[in-house]
């Protein structure tokens, strides 16, 4: 009898168990005691919707009423989905995805590191101190107190990480989302894919007097895809392919690259990676080599300017500075070793005789210039000069919070490198109006860069130019070598309780010698960082000579190679894309500064940063200083104000100086946040440039008011933004610039400059749309319509008839179209 009961009892529980709205099939809620429409209203409105927060959403439903809801309250639950841990941290993380999903430039090798780490989490106790410091926003103190807490024992989870010795919160925060704390169960694969569809120019300097005028304008978008696929942590492949806005269809990038990673050899040796096709090549503070076609100003290594170490597969969008061979890193107890070789194809610019005298990177390529005329330019530039490149870095761990290490690299090339004053003038100087190249008496009545190079007083870092380097010469290691540059260098890094001291020197073999330290042109930076609880204090030291001409550099610098040199000014070379030298190159410019660095947060409301820099130009010992403070002001949560200040000058403490300027700027920008973390933001920026004066230029005593000619360029802007979440797999962003003068805007996840002389309205538009888990669909569209105007006083046209001051009204329209699949 009792047996009985008990089973009577089950079948009523059982019987009374309530669905799960969420988890139900279609043939549960038809057995719902509701009609059948009603059913079949609920199951369209579930597949319309995805799931339901609560049983009373089920009255958007068609022919649903309050009725239906107290009968169905008996029968139905709403419980969430179980979901993985993959798409629980894609939920999280969502805005962090997206800004390394659409990451560009210098940091795009390190953000598809991240992306890599994020969907494969590691275990922590199996990192390296290089890996646990190339996370974003991890310091090497806080590397090296947790590489000191593995000592101790195992890290078994967010407790023993936490009480790191030095490790910040900030740190700490940083580091959750791409580690574990035990081994997985078994390993999996992590497939991306990306697509990408974009007519906007890649810039990356906000400062007004660094931009080149040369930023083309093409309706031919540019074209990315890149697949990552990894199995675990020790295997990983991948594809990309790349075409720069305005190339045409035969000129793109290809590239491929396989490794593998955490190998054990007789269980002594391990190898760390092991790469095959493409791959990046970074040591120390970028001084010898770190491989990227990008210039990224005021790159310290630390915060979000993190720059990875040793090797790493390379699916970026660089096109010239590209290494593609074979590349590994192994360690044997305190011991790293890392090797690479390479052969690729550069561009270059090629002299009559068939050496060349410079590599040249430009975006987009084109193999015979914007003028396409193959009387200036001799031969096609695209990849006209195979090179070799090999090297390595050692590294020694006296102890786990010091490193000392040795790099070394060779290029080779297959033509005669020849730099020479005379090449300059023959192959790249001249312009549109002078017929013959090379020197000739009639270049100064052509307006000719032939004539006017090294003499005009604004191309005062022509001297640059001069000591570009040159090389002729064979090697054993490749029979079709005629001439070849040797760099070699030491670096360092230590950390004592909460300070970090790193630095780094390299020196360039010259006159066919072999590396003979204190003989040759070099460089070096050195840099302190100090870390607290609330504040942080960064202390670097560059000193670059001027003829240490490494293409390869990319250590801290204001400004790119051959700033304020006759290359800037393309009315002055054979063809425009020759201004590429330039203003697509990733080279620092010779200089010699100090710069300091600092955030404090004064209280929880509070947040000041301060950046000052000064420092020595080496071409024209040009003196300049930089300063930008910020003030980030939340008074209550959903406010936020944000004051940003600079001032920045050349030459300003010498009244002598051939081409002075100053300039201000004042931003202000104000936010106010909604719920459902949508909000308002609000922007007003104001400064003022001033420039050397050009007395035939501009008005005097001696003459009336001139047409032309200005030595002041006044700036301000406003405008707004508007960000919209409707759920969680819909976003809107749009808004508006009202620009009048120079101005850098981050807008979505694109970072714009303008310089309207004569005003411009600026919209745009952006929608996320997340389709599934898996795929993610960013769609964005911007109008800039600039402001009626004329820099044309009057002008023949080709009847003869003489037309006075015509006007233009420009109008762009650009375009992002990108696609993410992650599985």
């Amino acid at each position: 009898m009792k047996f009985l009961i008990i089973i009577l009892s089950v079948y009523i529980v059982l019987a009374n168990e309530k669905i799960n709205i969420n988890n139900s099939s279609n043939s549960d809620i038809k057995k719902l005691p509701i009609s059948n429409d009603k059913a079949e209203a609920i199951i369209d409105y579930l597949d319309y919707v995805g799931q339901i927060d609560n049983i009373y959403q089920l009255l958007e439903a068609e022919n649903i009423n309050s009725l239906d809801i107290k009968k169905l309250k008996q029968y139905v639950e709403v419980s969430p989905l179980p979901i993985s841990d993959f798409v629980k941290n894609q939920k999280m993380s969502s805005y962090k995805l997206e800004y390394w999903f659409s990451s560009e430039g210098s940091q795009e090798n390190l953000s598809d590191m991240w992306l890599d780490r994020f969907f494969t989490p590691k275990n922590i106790n199996d990192m390296s101190y290089d890996e646990i410091y190339a996370l974003p926003n991890v310091s090497p103190i806080d590397a090296v107190g947790i590489m000191k807490q593995k000592d101790r024992g195992l890290i078994k989870g967010t407790f023993e990480l936490k009480n790191s010795p030095g490790l910040s919160r900030y740190g700490y925060k940083n580091i959750l989302d791409f580690v574990r704390f035990e081994e997985p169960s078994s390993k999996g694969f992590n497939f991306r894919y990306s697509n990408l569809f974009k007519t906007l120019p890649i810039t990356t300097n906000p400062d007004e007097e660094s931009n080149s005028e040369l930023i083309l304008q093409s309706n031919d978008p540019e074209t990315l895809h890149r697949l990552n696929i990894n199995y675990g942590n020790d295997l990983k492949f991948g594809l990309l392919y790349h075409q720069n806005m305005g190339e045409s269809n035969n000129i793109f990038t290809n590239k491929v690259t396989a490794s593998i990673e955490d190998k054990s050899l007789l269980g002594l040796l391990s190898i760390d990676k092991l790469l095959i096709g493409n791959f990046n090549v970074s040591f120390g503070q970028g001084v010898i080599i770190e491989t990227t076609d990008f210039f990224s100003p005021r790159r310290t290594g630390y915060g979000f300017t993190k720059r990875s170490q040793g090797v790493s597969s390379d699916l970026s969008r660089s096109s010239q500075y590209v290494m593609n061979g074979v590349a590994s890193k192994m360690s044997f107890n305190n011991m790293q070793l890392t090797l690479f070789h390479s052969k690729n194809g550069r561009d270059a610019i090629i002299n009559k005789d068939g050496s060349f005298c410079s590599l040249i990177t430009m975006q987009p390529r084109m193999p015979w210039g914007i003028n396409n005329d193959p009387n200036k330019v001799n031969e096609s530039m695209l990849s006209s000069v195979n090179e070799v490149t090999w090297g390595g870095n050692f590294q020694f761990f006296p102890t786990v919070s010091t490193s000392i290490g040795f790099t070394f690299y060779e290029s080779l090339y297959d033509r005669v490198l020849d730099a020479s004053r005379e090449k300059i003038v023959e192959t790249i100087l001249g312009g549109p109006d002078d017929p013959n190249p090379g020197s000739d008496p009639e270049d100064c009545d052509n307006y000719s860069g032939d004539c006017y190079y090294g003499l005009y007083a604004t191309n005062s870092a022509d001297p640059e130019i001069d000591a570009m380097y040159s090389s002729s010469g064979s090697s054993p290691l490749w029979d079709d070598a005629l001439s070849y540059r040797r760099i070699a260098g030491f670096n360092f890094s230590t950390v004592y309780k909460n300070i970090a001291i790193q630095g780094e020197y390299g020196e360039l073999s010259k006159d066919n010698n072999e590396i003979n330290f204190g003989k040759g042109p070099s460089a070096f930076v050195l840099n302190t960082f100090w870390q607290f609880n609330n504040l942080n204090l960064l202390v670097l030291y560059r000193n670059y000579d001027l003829e240490y001409d490494n293409p390869y550099q990319r250590s801290f610098s204001n400004y790119q190679r051959y700033k304020t040199t006759i290359f800037e000014d393309t009315y002055w070379l054979e063809d425009p894309s020759f201004g590429f030298l330039y203003s697509g190159n990733p080279q620092p410019q010779a200089e010699e500064g100090l710069y300091v660095a600092s955030r404090y947060q004064v209280s929880r409301s509070l947040v000041t940063t301060l950046n000052w820099d000064t420092w020595n130009r080496k071409a024209d010992n040009s003196k300049y200083f930089r300063i930008v403070g910020n003030f980030d002001w939340r008074p209550v949560f959903n406010y936020r104000f944000k004051l940003r200040q600079k001032w920045q000058a050349r030459g300003a403490f010498n009244i002598e100086h051939p081409s002075p300027y100053y300039s201000r700027e004042t931003r202000l920008t104000v936010q106010l946040r909604l719920s459902n973390y949508s909000n308002v933001e609000l922007l007003y920026s104001n400064g003022y440039t001033t420039f050397s004066p050009r007395p035939r230029l501009t008005d005097n005593i001696m003459m009336g008011e001139t047409m032309v000619g200005d030595i002041g360029s006044p700036d301000e802007s406003i405008g707004f933004s508007f960000n919209h979440n409707f759920d969680r797999g819909l976003k809107i962003k749009f808004g508006g610039l009202y620009v009048d003068g120079f101005l850098w805007y981050i807008e979505d996840s694109d970072f714009r400059v303008f310089d309207e002389q004569s005003g411009a309205m600026h919209l745009w538009v952006s929608s996320k749309l997340m389709v599934s888990n898996n795929l993610t669909v960013n769609l964005k569209v911007s109008n800039t319509k600039q402001f009626t105007s004329t820099t044309i006083d009057q002008g023949q046209m080709s009847n003869y008839s003489w037309v006075q001051n015509p006007i233009i009204n420009n109008e762009h329209i650009d375009y992002r179209i990108q696609i993410d699949y992650v599985l």
